[in-house]
């Protein structure tokens, strides 16, 4: 057998198509046996008509894995490495067969000699990138094994002869090629560096860079190639810290690390300080943690006073409660308190600054803040705003996809016992409710007047709905806006007014046939027991707090596209009242609905 057909040269795909034809007429007459591997799926149509050998399609970025795949399928003992830029002088030719005509007996690599052409300019000095797996000439007992590794090039000669290594062209290639690079190095840092501290690994990649810049620069006198040395020595040193940062948000701003760890989660904390239906919009998150993650204990963190939304909640293990505006002691206390539960994993989902604050005061091993504005320092997963209008529940749901897990079934819930059922019964018997008639349930405060369709209107159309059906109504608020409701019960004299605590609230709405009310917790509510509901959405953007996916149907949402809505609110928020520092809109235009249309809805529904 003659020293050729011993021989199998494994091309890396690694470049353009242009080099490609170059490469292999380089090899073909001398070299016949070739497996040429790529990540590139079409490449095999774009291979010119000469390239007779065998094609692999596999995906991996890296010449080394690339190699490693090829020399699998290799049936020699002898398998010449090398990437579709290069080409191989006749010295080299010949040094290979020479080298080929006696086996060795053990695992053997012989180094290349390497011209690097770059920016168009033949480089005089051996300028090298340090980072992957150069091209050599690799012997083994075995074919098809492939064991290599940087100590046994460190431990090997160079043959005789040169390879002709075509680098890029110009800037913005060769910065294409540096990512690369660095992409294939995060990786290598993860695989062998996942226990290492973050600063360690930063000072090792400072060091690197150092050398790296010394090496090219210096040692190997890339100052002497001039604008062309000087920018692959700056380019090489950069790839060490790109690494790291490509690491760091790789594999813990997208979560990687907490995936690959979540059989050990045994406690999560959920941080959610945000209003009524701030919650509601938490239970298909609370859910879904449960289910995905189902060994690991549920602790939730709410303001004081929500914490009944939670109750009977099958999937919360534990519920603990803050004031709105806690002192920073107050949050240092409750903070401190979670040692107890071990927190694997802190969870803040609501975007405000008092949410992160106490996220920061928290002792985790892992902290994801999905924030908008007040993301803090010791985030170890980034998660937040995108440039779409997507729901309140899909941008939770992002929590759990960057941690590994898929969410589904995006619906909300509240759990009621058959004692609050029944106590919601006996209130509207009570009251003077009758079971015969349609009871329709108007919330129609607001905490933001941004957000109020108007009493008057409100009370408009409860008397319409009265005139015209044969329905009953029950009017929810707060103590605090009793006087508010005033012209309601002016208007309509015959409507019940309830104003007690939010799990009687719950009963009453689940007792009901149709919810109507502003954009506010209540709506959420309904829609979580599963009511028919009339939602008059204001400023909000309509997707945003109601996902299509869940408010349709049984639920209508009233809503106006006006020209000076956006997700922020920033129009909104423009005006204050001197007096509450609440937002303030002198037109209102967004909730510009009449009582006709929303009377002719609310029938229809009821009728329903």
């Amino acid at each position: 057998m003659s020293s050729k057909k011993k021989l199998t040269v494994i091309i890396a795909d690694c470049t353009s198509k242009d080099s490609i034809a170059d490469c292999l007429k380089n090899i073909d007459s001398w070299f016949p046996q070739k497996i040429f591997v790529s990540n590139n799926f079409n490449r095999k149509e774009q291979l010119p008509e000469i390239y007779d050998g065998e094609f692999i399609h596999f995906n991996a970025i890296g010449v080394y894995q690339l190699w490693k795949k090829g020399v699998m399928q290799s049936k020699t003992q002898w398998n010449l490495l090398i990437t579709s830029n290069e080409i191989l002088t006749g010295r080299l030719k010949i040094a290979i067969e020479n080298k080929i005509k006696n086996n060795p007996e053990l695992e053997e690599l012989f180094k290349l000699n390497k011209k690097v052409i770059f920016f168009k300019k033949v480089l005089k000095h051996p300028l090298e990138w340090v980072c992957e797996f150069p091209s050599s000439l690799f012997f083994t007992p075995k074919p098809g094994r492939f064991s290599l590794t940087p100590g046994s090039y460190n431990s090997s000669c160079f043959l005789d002869g040169e390879i002709i290594h075509f680098g890029k062209p110009s800037l913005a290639s060769s910065l294409q090629e540096v990512i690369r690079l660095a992409e294939i190095q995060s990786d290598e840092i993860f695989q062998s560096s996942m226990t290492k501290n973050l600063a360690i690994l930063a000072i090792n990649s400072f060091l690197k860079m150092g050398l790296e810049l010394y090496n090219n620069l210096i040692f190997k006198k890339g100052f002497r190639e001039g604008y062309e040395g000087i920018v692959f020595s700056l380019l090489g040193s950069a790839i060490p810290l790109l690494s790291l940062l490509r690491y760091y948000e790789k594999y813990f701003r997208d979560g990687k690390v907490i995936a690959n760890n979540l059989s050990t989660i045994k406690n999560i904390l959920i941080i959610k300080l945000g209003g009524v239906g701030d919650v509601i919009l938490l239970t298909p998150v609370i859910r879904n943690f449960k289910n995905l993650i189902p060994q690991a204990k549920l602790h939730i963190l709410v303001l004081e006073g929500l914490e009944p939304l939670l109750k009977n909640n099958p999937y919360v293990d534990s519920t603990s409660t803050i004031k709105f505006k806690a002192k920073p002691q107050e949050i240092k206390n409750i903070a401190s308190s979670f040692r107890q539960q071990n927190i694997d994993l802190a969870i803040n989902l609501q975007s405000t600054k008092s949410s992160s604050k106490f996220l920061n005061k928290v002792s985790s091993r892992w902290k994801i803040n999905r924030s908008y504005f007040f993301r803090d320092k010791d985030t170890d997963v980034l998660v937040g705003f995108t440039n779409t209008y997507r729901s309140v529940i899909e941008r939770d749901f992002d929590v759990l996809r960057a941690i590994g897990v898929n969410p589904e079934k995006k619906y909300t819930e509240v759990f009621l016992d058959k004692s609050e059922i029944a106590c919601a019964k006996e209130y509207f018997l009570l009251n003077g409710m009758s079971d015969n008639k349609a009871t329709v349930v108007i919330h129609p405060c607001s905490s933001l007047k941004i957000r109020s369709w108007g009493i008057e209107k409100y009370a408009q159309l409860c008397r319409k709905l009265i005139l015209e059906s044969n329905c009953q109504i029950l009017i929810n608020c707060s103590p605090k806006e009793l006087d508010d409701i005033a012209p309601i019960k002016d208007l309509v004299p015959d409507v019940c007014v309830f104003s007690g605590a939010l799990r009687e609230l719950l009963g009453l709405i689940h007792e009901s046939d149709l919810f109507i009310g502003n954009d506010s917790g209540p709506s959420q509510c309904s829609v979580a027991l599963n009511i028919p509901t009339i939602t008059l959405n204001g400023p909000s953007t309509s997707n945003f707090f109601r996902d299509p996916d869940i408010f349709q149907g049984k639920h209508y949402t009233f809503n106006k596209e006006v020209y000076c809505r956006d997700l922020f609110h920033s129009q909104c928020m423009s005006k204050t009242e001197p007096v509450n520092n609440h937002p303030v809109c002198e037109e209102m235009i967004c909730l510009e609905f009449t009582v006709e249309e929303v009377a002719i809805k609310a029938l229809e529904m009821i009728e329903g």
